[in-house]
């Protein structure tokens, strides 16, 4: 009996100590916001080369934040704070006035946050 206890003993305290070191992990959490911004056509086509700001209003001003499409179109945003961005599309080969326009809402640390927008 003595022996079972023992090694029930040690089992519990390895589950414990395994149980301890998984849960309370010192990784840090990403707080780290990231966006995605598609920009297409009025066709459905995707638009590389285009530029994408975002803009939010703050207390020390505005924060903006501006990226490139590539070449499907998309522009990746990695912003400290969340906050939720007037966007703007343009392309300097499209006709003066063509713009798109949309909100992008990056209110949750580590999570995606996605939108699309049209040129016309």
């Amino acid at each position: 009996m003595k022996h079972f206890t023992l090694k029930f003993s040690v089992a519990f305290c390895f589950v414990a100590l395994m149980f301890a070191a998984f849960s309370t992990s010192s990784c840090k959490k990403d707080k780290t916001c990231h966006g995605t911004v598609k920009v297409i056509d009025t066709a459905g086509v995707p638009v590389a080369n285009a530029i994408v700001k975002l803009a939010a209003p703050s207390v020390n001003g505005d924060v903006v934040y501006t990226e490139t499409s590539d070449g499907s179109g998309n522009a990746e945003f990695e912003v400290k704070l969340p906050a939720i961005f007037d966007v703007t599309a343009t392309k300097a080969t499209f006709p003066p006035g063509f713009v798109g326009k949309g909100v992008l809402r990056l209110d949750e640390p580590g999570k995606t946050g996605d939108v699309t927008v049209t040129i016309k």
